[in-house]
């Protein structure tokens, strides 16, 4: 049991440590006060709450694994999803990978990123969103059969497949109101 406790201990140290780039399985944005930030990423500082209805640590695979109604938050991130794992390195000790599965729902402000599956690899240093994904900011929204962010460039990609096309609808007056701060930001 103290093992167990041990290794929850170590999971909330390795999901706030400074190198890690895994999180909510999550999906959390740059820094709030960063305005015009349009993309998910790992806050690395705050810690990450987490809930479910069933939960288990898995020491011989490595793997962290929540089930249920799984809720994670940190600062003003919220992702829900049914199933959460956490794939860690039994080298470094450190998250390569969380997957959420299962009608996925991460929100932060005024962007919600929707689908049945989100990876996040702190290795590639992406979050890939499939299943339907839908991404949303304000009114704006964008879907295809993927969404790729890459999270140390601050850029996605859509992707369609031939029969799913990329959608993106977008509302000229939210841009116009957002392009002094992005100037300011460069």
């Amino acid at each position: 049991m103290q093992m167990i406790l041990l290794r929850l201990l170590l999971l909330v140290l390795i999901l706030s440590a400074p190198n890690n780039a895994a999180g909510a399985a999550a999906a959390a944005t740059k820094e709030e006060g960063k305005k015009g930030s349009s993309g998910f990423e790992l806050n690395k500082k705050d810690p990450i709450y987490i809930t479910a209805d069933w939960m288990e640590v898995d020491q011989t695979k490595n793997t962290i694994v929540y089930k249920g109604r799984v809720v994670t938050v940190q600062t003003d991130m919220t992702m829900r999803s049914e199933i959460l794992t956490a794939y860690i390195d039994p080298e470094t000790k450190k998250m390569k990978q969380i997957i959420a599965e299962g009608k996925v729902n991460a929100t932060q402000g005024n962007r919600v990123a929707t689908g049945e599956k989100a990876v996040f690899d702190d290795t590639a240093k992406t979050v890939t969103l499939t299943g339907s994904p839908v991404m949303r900011q304000g009114n704006s929204q964008v879907s295809g059969v993927k969404i790729i962010y890459y999270t140390e460039q601050d850029k996605s990609v859509t992707e369609g497949d031939g029969k799913v096309r990329v959608q993106a609808t977008i509302f000229p007056e939210e841009l116009k109101n957002r392009e002094p701060e992005d100037a300011t930001q460069k």
